[in-house]
């Protein structure tokens, strides 16, 4: 049993493997075997081997009822699916994992009655989408049950439950139905793993016992060439998160600076504020003009600067630049009053024409 491990690894062989190790746990009578044991073949999609193994597991454990409505569900289909859940459902939860196990239960029909168009709150994630040669989507409940759906514009009919690796399955569940169903019709495919055919394989033993046969030596062997692919992958990842953390130092070091010259920016234009010009001379150096500009020269330069300060360009700055900028508007409005009152005559009227006099 510990060498079996958890719940069913990643890959098929390694899923053979634990199958292996746990029917001879099961066969020298360890109790807790045969409801791993039928989690294992389940996630193989063999529901009948994993029925098999059920039989003689003990009624005590909730998992022996949490993987035999699985595995009704994988083999027969929503009909037997029905029955199994409404056999199940109704026994008194005991201890940490009977409530675990009835909680499952009960988003398991939550979703069933989703998938059957009656509402509710279910979640599911979207694990795969397959074209041919019948169309069919692959979902994860947030009962950790996954589901082979036959896809329509506004629904999703189960075909059948689909290999389950596990509680680790309801993780990604985030999505309601109607989610669901717009993914599929813009043609996601979720996490992209393949979807299972309509009807699940007879379990082929001679995986098994190859794997009961083979050599320890190469058994260790291939352990100690993991490990080392364990060890140089844990190396680049140090090597990856010193970088980073070197990366995110250098970061907060150039926010601080930014933030240090913003504040210093700050207090130098609060302190510097806007003077009114009382003078030509005062005026004219504000708008950046000579010592006697005309009063075409004094327009352009007052309609080049005033629109610097503009509030559409302001509006998203400091309120204290939104306040200098005003300031300064008013301050090169002065200065172009005192400029055209210090010229011989205004400028015609903006948008005007100059009328041509005839001599006498």
């Amino acid at each position: 049993m510990q060498a079996a491990g958890g719940m069913p690894p990643r890959g098929d062989a390694a899923r053979w493997r634990q199958v292996a190790l746990l029917a001879v746990a099961a066969s020298l009578g360890h109790r807790g075997a045969r409801p791993s044991l039928a989690a294992a073949l389940q996630s193989l999609d063999h529901p009948v081997e994993a029925g098999r193994a059920l039989a003689a597991a003990p009624d005590d454990d909730p998992w022996t009822r949490w993987w035999a409505v699985l595995a009704v569900g994988q083999g027969e289909g929503a009909e037997g699916l029905d029955r199994a859940l409404a056999s199940a459902r109704p026994v008194a939860p005991e201890g940490p994992d009977g409530r675990d196990v009835a909680r499952r239960l009960d988003d398991l029909a939550a979703e069933l009655a989703a998938l059957r168009g009656q509402g509710g709150e279910a979640r599911f994630a979207l694990l795969g989408h397959r074209a041919t040669p019948e169309r069919r989507v692959l979902l994860a409940g947030r009962s950790s049950a996954a589901f082979i759906v036959d896809p329509s514009w506004d629904a999703l009919s189960l075909v059948r439950l689909a290999p389950s690796d596990g509680p680790s399955m309801s993780g990604s569940a985030h999505h309601s139905l109607d989610e669901v169903i717009a993914l599929v019709r813009q043609g996601q495919s979720g996490q992209g793993r393949p979807v299972p055919g309509d009807a699940p394989s007879p379990a082929d033993p001679q995986v098994m016992l190859e794997l009961l046969r083979s050599d320890s030596g190469s058994r260790d062997r291939a352990l100690a060439s993991l490990a080392e692919e364990v060890r140089e992958e844990r190396a680049r990842l140090a090597e990856r998160q010193e970088a980073l953390d070197d990366e995110w130092g250098e970061i907060q070091a150039e926010k601080a600076r930014l933030r240090t010259l913003a504040q210093g920016l700050l207090e130098k234009q609060q302190a510097g504020g806007v003077t009114t010009p009382t003078s030509a001379a005062e005026a004219a150096e504000l708008l950046g003009l000579g010592p006697r500009p005309d009063a075409v020269e004094v327009e352009r330069a007052w309609r080049r600067a005033v629109a610097r300060c503009h509030p559409d360009r302001t509006a998203e700055l400091h309120p204290e630049l939104q306040k200098r900028a005003a300031d300064m508007t008013v301050a090169l409005n002065a200065a172009r009053e005192i400029l055209l009152a210090a010229t011989p005559s205004r400028p015609p009227r903006q948008g005007g024409r100059t009328r041509a006099t005839r001599p006498g």
